[in-house]
């Protein structure tokens, strides 16, 4: 009483009230009555019994309650289960997941990030009800799996998995066999950083193929990711098997393709592809490449028209015609620089479009 509060969610027992300028969540025990969209209950019930509020999380792990003066309560084993790094859900598994089927996504994202067993009967009811994910939103959806794959022990998730994570997305578990199966996918995982951009390639690999590559897109589009990390997973699954290690003019190319950063990015997924197969040297030949990008990088490298040290205005000078001409002149100038054939220097630039004019 006397502080702002905020009816966050007043139909579900919960106010937000400002103390300090900091928002605090204060929510009532309740109890859920049914769940009809695999997602929120129909109606809440009051209760004053806390045993009957945690009845209602997810995990064990969850459904944990601290009193400063009396301690924890831990009505169904949750402490038990943490020790033993075990995810349970709460009384029957499969009434847990047809309340919330998120929940099973969740499972998987705590196995990932916590190297927690998922238990047995909780990872039956989780294939068993598996069909209430696709009533799940597609961004609640998005969220989980991306934080499963951030994981640390993604990889064992993955592959005791792939067939739950199939429910929601059926073309990527169609993809494993041709690709070699969901044990060759996941090999590399140990070894990539936890980048979100390179997790999802990793993911995403069996589509790197150019027919694939739009059945990629789809599951980004269907997932609601934003534009802008769509389009940089789609560019990196494009350039996967890109030549790079060739010769300089090949490693230029690359570079430029795809900017210094997605350039060593990717480089990184094939090291720990070569290093999950035991391929040492194909491993220190990429870690080699890597360098010459880190170079290329340093020195300046050109890898648009727009960063020509010469422009349309300096071509129309020299006496070419507007229009397509000098578009075409930039991109030969620019081939030229990536090939090493020039520097990218004005006077240079300059005396190769000489030779172009018509």
């Amino acid at each position: 009483e006397g502080y702002r509060m905020i009816d966050t969610g007043i139909a579900h027992g919960t106010v937000t009230v400002l103390f300090e300028k900091k928002p605090y969540e204060i929510t009532t025990y309740r109890v859920d009555g049914d769940y009809r969209d695999s997602r929120h209950p129909d109606a809440v019930r009051f209760t004053p019994n806390l045993s009957e509020d945690l009845a209602r999380r997810d995990f064990t792990m969850n459904a944990l309650a601290y009193h400063p003066d009396e301690g924890v309560y831990d009505d169904f084993g949750g402490i038990g289960d943490i020790r033993a790094r075990k995810i349970c859900a709460v009384g029957d598994p499969a009434r847990r997941f047809e309340e919330d089927a998120l929940r099973i996504l969740r499972a998987l994202r705590f196995a990932s990030v916590l190297g927690f067993e998922i238990d047995p009967a909780t990872a039956a009811a989780a294939r068993q009800k598996g069909g209430g994910l696709l009533a799940i939103s597609a961004e609640r959806v998005r969220e989980e799996l991306v934080k499963l794959l951030l994981g640390d022990h993604a990889a064992p998730v993955l592959l005791a998995y792939a067939d739950v994570i199939g429910i929601r997305l059926p073309q990527w578990e169609a993809s494993l066999a041709p690709f070699g199966g969901i044990g060759r996918l996941v090999a590399p995982f140990p070894y990539l950083k936890a980048e979100p951009a390179l997790r999802l390639v990793a993911f995403l690999r069996p589509f790197a193929q150019k027919e694939g590559v739009p059945l990629a897109r789809a599951i980004l589009d269907d997932l609601r990711f934003d534009h802008r990390t769509r389009d940089r997973v789609i560019k990196l699954l494009s350039h996967i098997d890109a030549p790079y290690a060739e010769d300089a003019r090949a490693l230029r190319r690359f570079t430029a393709g795809l900017g210094g950063k997605d350039a060593l990015l990717l480089l990184s997924l094939h090291a720990a592809i070569a290093r999950a197969e035991g391929n040492g040297e194909e491993e220190t030949r990429i870690r080699d490449a890597a360098a010459g990008v880190e170079r290329l990088v340093r020195d300046g490298l050109c890898s648009s028209i727009a960063e020509l040290a010469v422009g349309g205005e300096d071509l129309l000078a020299l006496g070419f015609p507007k229009g397509r001409a000098v578009g075409d002149t930039l991109r030969r100038l620019l081939d030229a620089v990536l090939d090493g054939a020039t520097k990218n220097e004005k006077e240079a630039l300059l005396a190769l479009a000489r030779a172009y004019l018509p």
